[in-house]
Order: structure tokens, then C-alpha cells, then sequence
């Protein structure tokens, strides 16, 4: 299952966005899990971010979602967002990668 998740902040809160995303990142890479990736975004509108997640399973979604730097990430975001993100189910039809 793969997640794209397309999402604007406020046009004063695009670098605290960058530096809140590689934290986020960190924090997930620091969890060892291989269940699952997430992939993020800046845009030519320095307000527009895209991300990719990547689950092998359910169970992989809901270790992701229950995370500490998920949580913290999200919780961290509410004064950089005006508004929800728009989430897609994705599937992979063709790549490059491995």
C-alpha cells in the first residue's frame, strides 16, 4: 500500500516545514523499521510539499501511525498547515528503483 500526500503550509512556515520534515525523517530512520518508507517533497511553490509513504502491510501502516515521530510531527504541524493534507492510495505500476 502507498500513500501520496500533497499539502500546503503557511507562506511564512516553508523553512520550518523543511526542518521540521528532516527531524520527522530522522526520528523514523532511527526506528529501524523496514516495514516502511516515507518520502518527502518541496515544490517549485515554496508552500506546496508532496510525500510519498510506502507500506509493506497493515500492520506496517499502523507501526508507522502509532510512532513517536509520527506522532510528534503531527502534532508539531498544526500552526504551519492551514488546512488537512489531501491523501491518494497509490499503486506502482513501473520503476526504476530496486
Amino acid at each position: 500500500m502507498s500513500l501520496l500526500v500533497e499539502y500546503t503550509v503557511l507562506e511564512d512556515k516553508a523553512k520550518a516545514q523543511i526542518d521540521a520534515l528532516r527531524k520527522f525523517v530522522d526520528g523514523l530512520k532511527a526506528l529501524d523499521d523496514s516495514g516502511f518508507s516515507y518520502t518527502a517533497f518541496e515544490t517549485n511553490d515554496p508552500t506546496k510539499f508532496i510525500a510519498v509513504l510506502e507500506f509493506d502491510d497493515d500492520a506496517a501502516k499502523q507501526r508507522f501511525l502509532d510512532s513517536a515521530p509520527f506522532n510528534a510531527y503531527r502534532d508539531g504541524s498544526k500552526d504551519r498547515f492551514p488546512g488537512p493534507p489531501s491523501t491518494t492510495e497509490i499503486r506502482l505500476v513501473a520503476s526504476t528503483r530496486g
